[in-house]
Parts: structure tokens; sequence; C-alpha cells
């Protein structure tokens, strides 16, 4: 007899097995789309970043003509 053979079998490993496969996917089905997302945010951010750092430029040049009037 083999040691393959006389190991108990187990009945529901495959299945156990099959499972956390399919958990895991899952997961990372679930990872890769917050990854998505935060690098849509980011790309967010960015986009109100610039739209900010505008305003402050277009304020410090009304600001210098009230000051020189």
């Amino acid at each position: 007899m083999s040691a393959a053979e006389s190991r108990p079998r187990c009945r529901w490993g495959g299945e156990a097995v099959l499972r956390a496969r399919a958990e895991a996917a899952g997961y990372r089905r679930l990872l890769r789309a917050r990854a998505a997302e935060v690098e849509a945010l980011r790309g967010a951010v960015g986009a109100l970043h610039r739209e900010l750092e505008g305003l402050r430029d277009r304020r410090s040049g009304e600001l210098a003509k009230y000051q020189v009037r």
C-alpha cells in the first residue's frame, strides 16, 4: 500500500478547497475594483488640486490689481 492510499481520505476536502479558491477569486475581484476606484479618485483629487491652484493664482492677480489702485 502506498503512502497516498494509507492516508485517511477527507470527504469534504475537495469541496472546501474549491470554496476557498472561489472565495479568494472573489476577494481578488473586489481588490481590483477597489484599486480602480482609488485610481479614479486620485485623478479627481489631482484635478481639484489643479483647479485650486488656478483659483489661487487668479485671486493673487486680483489682489495685486487692487493693491496698485
